[in-house]
């Protein structure tokens, strides 16, 4: 795989190259790599401002030669944007710059695959899906493509949402995909959960839980949300999160669980450390709860498998290599 000059790939380039499958099994592969010391997640960068803005900076590398790269976006109530920066970890020259909003729903949706795959009993065919928003889409998709189901539960508390969300997806796939008008509806007798909501209040309560055996809870990865009250984050076997860095500055709920200090994080498991060491959902265990953060190796694994798919398709804008030398010395 080999490029000159950078190359430039739009959202419908990523789209056209990167399906589900591909995605969670490119992320499996650089999180068995992180639990093998061979990647390192540089630690998120978070600013805000206003009524709701903020700046976002995550970054990986492939430790033992590879690529390494950079996503930063900016959100606003009135919008906002993302673009992938990719490097080559030997050379520090610039191979890609990607645009980058297709590529963060795709990893956030395939960690939760990858987590699913790892943590849910196998035996599980009925799944519920909280939110219906963008990213549910391609969770959706993230479950449909780990688990044998019958049946996905969708609630959101919009009903026009909700019903358009369902009929718009139903197609696409051969379980049953059933439109909820409550909460409970949806969870009672759900053994997978996935919440991915722009809650800022805990929502989700013992009782909802019942049938629930593994829980991705990815859609509080700020300070200020929650979907989780205390008292289902308390009752799970296992806490398995993305990154331990990036949960204990952002995850409220797992920092009310555990404090601020990363000595009493102990009973926090590392997804990475599990997979790199082949150890699955535990025996005996009724819960298990997936705390999903966000993290540059994340996108790395995205970026790194749209960019190769993306050369040998030849797609893409090219544009000149990035100058070496130093002009302001000529």
């Amino acid at each position: 795989m080999q490029q000159d000059g950078v190359l430039y790939l739009t959202e419908r380039d990523v789209v056209s190259v990167l399906d589900m499958p591909a995605a969670i099994d490119a992320l499996a592969g650089m999180l068995a790599a992180q639990g093998r010391q061979a990647v390192k997640n540089v630690p998120k960068a978070l600013g805000t401002w206003g009524d709701g803005c903020s700046m976002h900076a995550l970054g990986s590398v492939m430790t033992e030669g590879g690529q390494c790269g950079f996503k930063t976006w900016v959100h606003t109530p009135r919008g906002g944007g993302s673009m992938f920066s990719l490097f080559d970890a030997e050379t520090g020259r610039l191979q890609a710059l990607i645009e980058a909003r297709a590529l963060g729903m795709m990893r956030t949706a395939a960690i939760s695959g990858v987590a699913t795959r790892a943590l849910a009993p196998r035996e599980t065919r009925v799944a519920a899906l909280i939110g219906t928003g963008p990213q549910a889409v391609t969770q959706l998709a993230a479950l449909a493509a780990v688990q044998e189901l019958d049946e996905v539960r969708v609630y959101s508390p919009t009903a026009e949402k909700r019903a358009a969300f369902v009929a718009k997806l139903a197609p696409r796939y051969g379980f049953a995909l059933r439109d909820c008008a409550s909460l409970q509806a949806a969870m009672d007798g759900a053994g997978i959960v996935t919440t991915i909501t722009r809650a800022t209040d805990p929502f989700i309560t013992p009782e909802l839980m019942q049938s629930c055996r593994h829980i991705n809870a990815v859609g509080a990865i700020l300070p200020a949300k929650a979907e989780l009250e205390q008292a289902v984050v308390q009752s799970a076997d296992l806490i398995v999160v993305d990154d331990r860095d990036n949960a204990l500055r952002g995850s409220r709920e797992l920092r009310e669980r555990f404090g601020a200090e990363a000595a009493a994080w102990g009973e926090v498991s590392s997804l990475s450390e599990r997979l790199a060491q082949g150890i699955g959902r535990p025996d005996g265990a009724r819960l298990t709860l997936f705390k999903g953060m966000g993290m540059g190796l994340s996108d790395l694994a995205m970026a790194t498998t749209v960019y190769q798919r993306a050369v040998e398709r030849g797609l893409g804008i090219a544009l000149p290599a990035q100058t070496r030398q130093n002009l302001l010395l000529d």
